[in-house]
């Protein structure tokens, strides 16, 4: 999934950063700001449980922190950077206003991709459940049975 900001904006502000830097991490308050991945590859990582779960890669092209734009809770993953150095552009809520009102199709664009994220999410919620339900009753049984 990907959306290409740079037809929305052309000057969007810039950051450089170096590998294993963070971005931001799970439960930090957020910044506001909506990141692109312009050059790099961002790890996306969420802790559960106390241990650390990669959930995902992204590459030139991809977005995050969206939900900043939207709202101002808490970071939900840590995002970090993988190769030996990223470019990321940004946007804050200004920004994302400006935008909005010079081309509506931007907002639909990313609430597409919003709702597409969510899709997949969902479907890899319920295939991880359907995993531990196949473990569970391979090692004695429903574990839902009443029996």
């Amino acid at each position: 999934m990907s959306l290409n900001i740079f037809e929305y904006v052309n000057n969007l502000a810039t950051a450089y950063y170096k590998q294993g830097e963070v971005i931001f991490e799970q439960g930090q308050e957020s910044d506001g700001r909506m990141y692109f991945v312009s050059e790099g590859e961002m790890s996306v990582s969420r802790q559960i449980d106390g241990a650390d779960y990669t959930i995902a890669t992204l590459g030139p092209g991809a977005f995050f922190g969206e939900m900043a734009i939207l709202n101002r809770n808490p970071r939900s993953a840590t995002i970090r950077v993988q190769t030996k150095h990223a470019k990321l552009g940004y946007i804050d809520e200004p920004m994302f206003l400006r935008i909005s009102r010079n081309d509506p199709v931007f907002p639909f664009s990313l609430l597409k991709l919003i709702l597409e994220r969510t899709a997949e999410v969902e479907d890899a919620i319920a295939e991880t459940r359907h995993k531990l339900l196949e473990m569970k009753s391979g090692a004695g049984g429903d574990p839902y049975s009443m029996g």
